[in-house]
């Protein structure tokens, strides 16, 4: 029996070395994915880039400085794809005016690739022929992608581009101002981009009449609810609604009990008063040229603001599944 037993013993270290001896092969023989530096800024490029971006903040400087006009309001939206067909670093972009999704500015996908030198990064922009917004009315462009090609029908190869790092900002410039189609030979407008962590520039390269960057800074997405005053039950008040709104321009209409319109709007604006940036959400009346019923007001960056003076009630958390959770489970019955 103790022959057997030791026998048996032997067996599994036997066993357990090899198994280990295999692993030290294998990690002896992987060899780690080596980066050029382009790769390098193009991976870091792809974690900031997505997101969306307004510039609602750029036009109450535009008015202060007596410019109103020199800028319409855009909002967009920036999505990483993966369609091997567009290679391995490629972004949908979709920039929209006046708050209306409808009215489709730009609809571009960015080709991004590593010069061979390694040290550039080449640029190729496929503009939609037909344009048509997706995210813009949150629907999901994994469909749409997986049809394309850069060679689509729907998609027009417009002129090159080079993207660059300037100190802490990415700059993405025509090759050639003079930029052509590749189906009619007609000159095109291209844009400039510029873009860190926080903004999304972008300015017509060959405009007489446009000379500055349109401003878009990212947004960040809050869920709220709103509150009203109940009388039917034992609880103080109601939740009505549970809404995102963005925190760079973002407004939800609404109607009162009483049948009065508001607005609820939320922004990250320059506090003249405080002389800081300031985050504050606030109730108008009728539109959002309305009074301003009430409004509250925080530190940029924080993930929560509310406010309850009586006749309404609103809670905004940092968008997360965690906090939608939570908000629910406050009011778990209305």
């Amino acid at each position: 029996m103790l022959k057997a037993g030791f026998f048996i013993s032997f067996l599994i270290i036997s066993t357990v070395v090899a198994g280990q001896q295999a692993r030290l092969n294998s990690d002896t023989e992987f060899k780690e994915r080596t980066y050029s530096y382009a790769e390098r800024e193009l991976e870091y490029l792809m974690e900031i880039w997505h997101g969306e971006y307004d510039n609602v903040e750029q036009l109450d400087f535009d008015k202060i400085a007596d410019r109103e006009g020199d800028h319409d309001r855009v909002h967009s939206i920036v999505k990483r794809i993966k369609n091997p067909a567009f290679g391995v670093y490629a972004v949908y972009v979709e920039t929209y005016l006046n708050n209306d999704p409808s009215r489709l500015l730009r609809q571009t996908i960015y080709q991004l690739s590593a010069n061979k030198n390694g040290k550039i990064i080449n640029v190729k922009p496929l503009h939609f022929r037909s344009k048509k917004p997706y995210l813009a009315l949150n629907k999901e462009i994994n469909s749409l992608m997986d049809k394309l090609k850069p060679d689509s029908p729907n998609l027009e190869e417009v002129c090159q581009m080079v993207l660059q790092r300037e100190g802490m900002d990415f700059v993405m410039k025509a090759v050639d101002d003079k930029c052509e189609s590749t189906s009619t030979k007609k000159t095109k407008q291209q844009v400039e981009l510029l873009i860190n962590k926080d903004n999304f520039w972008f300015k017509p390269i060959a405009s007489t009449e446009q000379k500055s960057f349109y401003q878009q800074e990212k947004a960040r997405c809050f869920t709220c609810m709103i509150d009203f005053p109940n009388k039917t039950n034992g609880r103080p008040t109601i939740t009505k609604y549970y809404i995102d709104i963005l925190d760079q321009g973002g407004f939800f209409d609404f109607d009162y009990p009483d049948r009065r319109h508001m607005v609820l709007g939320m922004r990250n604006t320059w506090s003249f008063g405080m002389q800081r940036e300031t985050f504050v959400i606030f109730i108008q009346e009728g539109s959002q040229k309305g009074k301003t019923l009430v409004y509250s007001w925080g530190n940029p960056g924080a993930d929560r603001i509310g406010f309850n003076p009586g006749w309404i009630r609103v809670q905004c958390d940092l968008t997360s599944k965690k906090n939608s959770k939570l908000q629910r489970g406050l009011r778990p019955d209305s």
